[in-house]
């Protein structure tokens, strides 16, 4: 058995969703569906209810502690929004903190999807994104793939970070010489087990190239975008020092205002900071 059948052997016998996003996704699947019922199927974990009012709170959301209760959340931020916080929550809880190798965790990975879902939900609102409540979470999903590999490939995936910095390349070149395949395929395989929908999908496995199909076009170039752009701005740690070109063609599809970085500078490191603060620290 080759090491890439081995570890995706590991990677077949992950879990399950999250129980609370399944009870909470198919109780959205029934559109007599009341706030009061997702409600209190958010509050029977006091953990996920209790980190769910933070992040509604959080500068980044606009509220700033104008939100009570869970009830006021899905009022304001909207049912898939919430589910999407609960989803995030919830798969940060399912995958250990402590799985460290050398300069790489779990929680700097983690803190890095997050400034990526960050940004990914300011370019979905700068481009006038029907649907920016996807964005925040196709940022937080986009390197699912390393995590996993990080997990269930520990000694190997310290090859790779190895091979990265003897070679100067980029962390996703260094998978494809030691694994044979990068970090977007494992994500892919663990989003189909998932049954995410396409444009999660697309997101996980077509991220680096920021190039995806007409119906999820937008936001796989807008995570594309985010992505480089917190690797600039320091946000968390990718798993290499460099700072990859963005595909010319992707940035002029998004087409942002010259301006969109620096006017925005102090209000993505706020919102970084905040939200990280919430997310990540129990």
């Amino acid at each position: 058995m080759t090491l890439s059948e081995k570890i995706i052997n590991r990677i077949n016998n992950i879990p399950t969703l999250p129980t609370i996003y399944e009870t909470l996704s198919n109780a959205l699947n029934d559109p007599k569906v009341s706030n009061q019922k997702i409600a209190q199927i958010i509050s029977s974990d006091q953990s996920s209810a209790f980190k769910v009012l933070k992040v509604a709170n959080s500068p980044f959301f606009g509220f700033r502690g104008g939100v009570d209760t869970i009830s006021q959340a899905i009022m304001y931020l909207g049912t898939t929004e919430i589910r999407n916080i609960v989803f995030s929550l919830s798969i940060m809880k399912m995958f250990s903190k402590e799985k460290k190798i050398a300069g790489l965790s779990p929680i700097e990975l983690w803190a890095h999807s997050i400034g990526v879902g960050i940004l990914t939900r300011s370019i979905g609102k700068v481009i006038a994104e029907p649907k920016v409540e996807n964005y925040f979470l196709a940022g937080i999903l986009h390197d699912i793939g390393k995590i996993l590999l990080l997990q269930f490939a520990h000694e190997e995936y310290n090859e790779v970070i190895e091979y990265a910095e003897k070679n100067n390349c980029l962390i996703l070149q260094a998978e494809q010489q030691i694994f044979g395949f990068d970090h977007s395929r494992i994500g892919y395989l663990l989003a189909e087990k998932w049954r995410l929908p396409q444009v999660l999908k697309d997101v996980i496995l077509y991220h680096s190239t920021g190039i995806s199909n007409d119906s999820s076009r937008n936001i796989v170039a807008a995570v594309h975008i985010a992505d480089i752009s917190a690797r600039v701005l320091k946000f968390g740690f990718a798993g290499d020092n460099l700072i990859p070109e963005p595909n010319i063609k992707v940035w002029e599809q998004i087409n942002l205002p010259q301006s969109f970085f620096t006017t925005n500078y102090d209000k993505f490191i706020d919102d970084y900071n905040q939200t990280v603060q919430t997310i990540l620290v129990d």
